[in-house]
């Protein structure tokens, strides 16, 4: 019996180190290119919370429909469309109902005024609909769009199970964080496919953020200094 219980105290060290290895390790980290980025299908998303409707002409964004979705009139558009229109930090969320992934939202929306001065639009993908417009009130000033095919998410779609996420350190550090911040959040929806953070400029990728673990958030600090940068070397 004694040899049971040290054979699970075992198993479960075990797995409690390897949930805590660096997870390009575990599960990978391949930046994506802009190449990869700009054939993404998006369809915006507005409205109520079930509805998705077409892209208004008058947007900011103004882009083109290459085809409609399932026969209905909604608007599905390459992410290029978007690039053309000028540089813009995309923010591609994990969970939109995560406190974790709204605390990131709300302070990559700190940076909207120097975003604004800067002429740098700000956006944020999806994976699923479900709690996209309530993440909008922890992005506001950004669109919302359905990312279709997980292109933002790729081009090797970083999975973190359940388990591990659970085990992990950061993760009990994150949601502190989160707490402190005073965000909500809910547990409804998929969560262990990863996001990021790109800032996107001129046919290229200027940063990138690879999400390592459930709220793992960009450092505000490196996202600012990378506009800061990138416009100082654009003038």
């Amino acid at each position: 019996m004694a040899f049971l219980g040290y054979g699970a105290a075992a198993a479960l060290g075990g797995a409690f180190i390897y949930a805590n290895l660096p997870t390009y390790l575990t599960i990978g980290a391949v930046a994506p290119t802009f190449a990869h980025l700009a054939a993404a299908k998006l369809i915006p998303i507005k409205g109520s919370l079930k509805e998705i409707e077409t892209v208004d002409k008058n947007e900011i964004f103004t882009v083109s429909c290459h085809f409609f979705y399932e026969n209905e009139n909604i608007c599905i558009f390459q992410a290029d469309e978007l690039f053309k229109k000028g540089p813009i930090m995309v923010m591609a969320v994990r969970r939109p109902g995560c406190m974790l992934c709204r605390r990131e939202a709300a302070e990559l929306h700190t940076l909207l005024p120097l975003l604004n001065e800067k002429g740098i639009g700000l956006a944020a993908v999806v994976h699923e609909s479900r709690g996209a417009n309530e993440f909008k009130s922890y992005f506001p000033g950004g669109d919302v769009y359905l990312d279709t095919e997980r292109t933002f998410y790729g081009p090797n779609e970083r999975w973190l199970p359940h388990w591990v996420g659970f085990l992990r350190i950061g993760t009990y550090s994150n949601v502190y964080k989160a707490k402190k911040a005073k965000i909500e959040g809910n547990m409804e929806g998929e969560g262990r496919l990863l996001g990021g953070v790109y800032l996107i400029a001129n046919n290229n990728i200027v940063y990138t953020h690879l999400e390592k673990e459930w709220g793992d958030a960009a450092n505000i600090d490196e996202v600012r200094e990378a506009v800061e940068k990138f416009t100082t070397k654009m003038k």
